[in-house]
């Protein structure tokens, strides 16, 4: 009989309890669950899970991998002493709060020889990777528009909105919760060398966080990328439409759809996948990616910097109005 392998979880919120319902499913892996109050424990245990209080006693039950699920201003700390405890990691989004942290935790990964990931998990779509395929159909992209908007309020209904890291300034807003838009605009289209950009907190929401952001910028043969984030909006909308020579192909995320308009003809399709699927894909990747195995779909931690780049980016325009180039090194 083989050995389950340890994997732990650090923070055992919403996206905590996620990873460790999938890691569950896993024949070959044992979660192991890292609350950041203690008191959780004992109803860990209750639901099943083997439950320690903190990463030195993970690694000393012979943990080996580890996702950090807690609080983005806590992922630089968490993922430096889970690889100083002989772990690679998988860090959610995003990375850390901003570049400068971000470019501390991958160089504690090369000192200490070990392996970082980013959970951006929309790569893993299976209509985001068709849309992905087919962009070749349309011929030479010349404008790119991607749009995430949704209402804050409604997003854990159960908990006041502004109580939650999202609506705090250091942590949160739209930028760094909505950094998937970032993420996939990168690994699809090339990131950006300089860009443009409005962030705002117009006082809606009673938030300290930015409420909207708006981006823009070039990629390589001269199309323009236009990205919209916010947390205002009714309905949800996540979606990317791009226009080429010869046509136009769009993605839907909230029915994953993809389209295709071309000569005169519009074709969709639908791909069923459920959330927890997603997140099952990404975890199946990471345990191959650890022991050398290379899929493009698993962010990786240099990635995530990039990602953090291009918020820092965004920041610095708003405030100097005007073009400001991305600060990747």
């Amino acid at each position: 009989m083989v050995d389950r392998v340890l994997v732990a979880v650090v923070g055992t919120g919403s996206i905590g309890m996620r990873h460790l319902g999938v890691l569950n499913s896993v024949v070959s892996v044992q979660p192991v669950a890292i609350p950041k109050r203690a008191e959780r424990i004992f109803m860990l245990q209750d639901l099943g899970y083997m439950a320690v209080h903190n990463i030195e006693e993970a690694r000393k039950i012979g943990t080996r991998l580890c996702v950090i699920a807690s609080d983005t201003a806590e992922h630089m700390r968490d993922g430096v002493t889970a690889m100083e405890n002989g772990m690679d990691v998988l860090v959610e989004k995003p990375l850390s709060v901003n570049v400068k942290e971000a470019k501390c935790l991958m160089e504690a990964a090369t000192k200490l020889g070990r392996n970082v990931f980013v959970g951006c998990v929309l790569r893993f779509s299976k209509s985001i990777n068709l849309f992905r395929e087919m962009l070749g159909e349309i011929g030479m992209i010349h404008a790119i528009r991607i749009e995430c908007q949704s209402y804050l309020p409604d997003w854990r209904p159960s908990r006041p909105h502004d109580k939650s890291y999202s609506g705090r300034s250091v942590e949160g807003g739209v930028l760094r919760d909505l950094i998937h838009e970032i993420d996939y605009a990168g690994w699809i289209f090339g990131w950006p060398t300089a860009l443009q950009a409005c962030v705002k907190n117009i006082g809606r929401l009673e938030i300290m966080s930015d409420e909207t952001a708006d981006l823009f910028w070039e990629i390589y043969g001269g199309g323009m990328v236009s990205m919209r984030l916010d947390y205002l909006s009714k309905p949800t909308r996540r979606r990317m439409i791009a226009c080429g020579e010869r046509g136009t192909l769009e993605w839907d995320g909230v029915t994953n759809t993809v389209g295709i308009h071309r000569d005169g003809e519009m074709k969709q399709q639908q791909l069923i996948q459920g959330r927890n699927d997603i997140f099952a894909e990404q975890m199946e990747v990471f345990l191959k990616s650890c022991d050398g195995d290379c899929d493009t779909r698993l962010a990786t931690g240099v990635e995530g910097v990039k990602a953090l780049a291009v918020c820092d980016a965004a920041w610095r325009a708003t405030q100097s109005n005007r073009k400001e180039q991305v600060m990747y090194k």
